[in-house]
């Protein structure tokens, strides 16, 4: 049974907390509008298609709507915790978080709390440059997007004028493969249950190779990717792309679509290419794709990898942080974050990390527990 709990607020602006499956057409008309109004909200995570979906799986999601006379002037999308703590709606899978609402926008996060009943809002990577949520990011970071709107060409001779020889080098990486092991064949927008299985296994792997947390292992979360790889309506779905040698799997990336904005998620390659840099390749070669396809740009999350640095042309300033309501549950968030700001500033090598670390695996831990009965 869906769900809404209390409506907060007196005079023009009311504010209500519903599950997403219970928004009527007119709101998710309002909030596709408001998304399209701000290019910073261009994120599939922002979607109410993506609201839509996790509630599927996740019966404690939760959409805060804030209303101006009546109308839908701001969303911003959560799940419940039996900590009395709202966190990113998605949890580990999400990897932005914002208020979605017009430039300028500015609301009162109390009122989302009250109607929540929670004690806090949590985010692991909120939009820094929104004005909905930027006092509410702490550590400030930024994603990796590559925007391509002009086509490959335009996108390829800027890369080139910026310095960066990422897909000259790559073009070469290439032809080496194509000498050293036949035929090289790349396939866009594919539909392969068999491959999109293996790139999870891949990744599954590299999680226990490397100790980091193997999310997929959550039920909730798998029946999300999947169903994210099944849906194929125009406005939001996933994507596959796979690179073969031969017809052996060597590469696959899977992304999240909404509109024409691609936000790359999975990717993983079979290790025995490793010499020819196969992840490289296959972003390049979907990067090419998707301008063709008439998208207009694929952003690669946030984290300082080469990769990323040297196909990005544009980033998405975003950071943890959170919204509190006083009390000790804000105190002690505001002090973790105190914690890290100061050791991070001091610029002790690996010691300087260690804070950040913490504090990102076990947002991660928190994110992928179970629903709120």
């Amino acid at each position: 049974m869906l769900k809404a709990l209390p409506r907060i607020g007196t005079g023009l602006m009311q504010v209500e907390a519903i599950e997403p499956l219970a928004l009527g057409d007119s709101d998710i008309a309002a909030w596709h509008a408001l998304q399209a109004s701000d290019r910073t909200l261009a994120s599939p995570y922002l979607t109410p298609d993506w609201a839509r979906l996790v509630n599927r799986y996740r019966p404690d999601a939760r959409v805060v709507v804030f209303r101006e006379n009546g109308n839908p002037v701001g969303f911003l999308p959560v799940q419940l915790s039996a900590s009395s703590i709202a966190l990113p709606l998605g949890g580990p899978l999400c990897d932005y978080q914002a208020i979605i609402s017009e430039p300028g926008s500015v609301f009162d996060g109390q009122k989302a709390i009250e109607a929540l009943g929670v004690r806090r809002i949590d985010f692991t990577c909120a939009l820094a440059d929104h004005s909905a949520t930027k006092d509410h990011v702490f550590i400030e970071d930024h994603g990796h997007i590559v925007r391509f709107e002009d086509g490959w060409s335009a996108y390829e001779t800027e890369r080139r004028e910026a310095g960066s020889q990422v897909l000259k080098r790559t073009r070469k990486k290439m032809n080496k493969f194509r000498r050293e092991c036949g035929n090289i064949s790349f396939h866009p927008f594919v539909r392969d249950d068999k491959a999109f299985e293996t790139l999870l296994g891949w990744k599954r792997t590299q999680h226990r190779q490397t100790g980091s947390t193997d999310i997929l292992s959550r039920a909730w979360i798998r029946y999300v990717v999947d169903a994210v790889y099944q849906e194929q309506s125009e406005e939001f779905g996933g994507e596959l792309f796979l690179l073969r040698s031969n017809d052996e799997l060597v590469a696959g990336l899977f992304c999240i679509r909404a509109g024409k904005t691609l936000h790359a998620w999975y990717v993983g390659h079979n290790h025995d290419f490793d010499t020819h840099s196969p992840g490289l390749i296959l972003f390049t070669e979907a990067i090419r794709a998707a301008a063709d396809a008439g998208f207009t740009e694929m952003d690669l999350g946030a984290g300082d990898y080469r990769f990323k640095q040297s196909l990005a042309n544009h980033s998405r300033a975003c950071g943890p942080g959170y919204i509190g309501a006083g009390g000790l549950s804000s105190a002690w968030r505001g002090m973790q974050f105190g914690v890290r700001q100061q050791l991070e500033s001091r610029k002790m090598g690996r010691l300087s990390l260690l804070p950040g670390k913490a504090m990102r695996r076990l947002d991660v831990w928190r994110c992928m527990a179970k629903s709120r009965p």
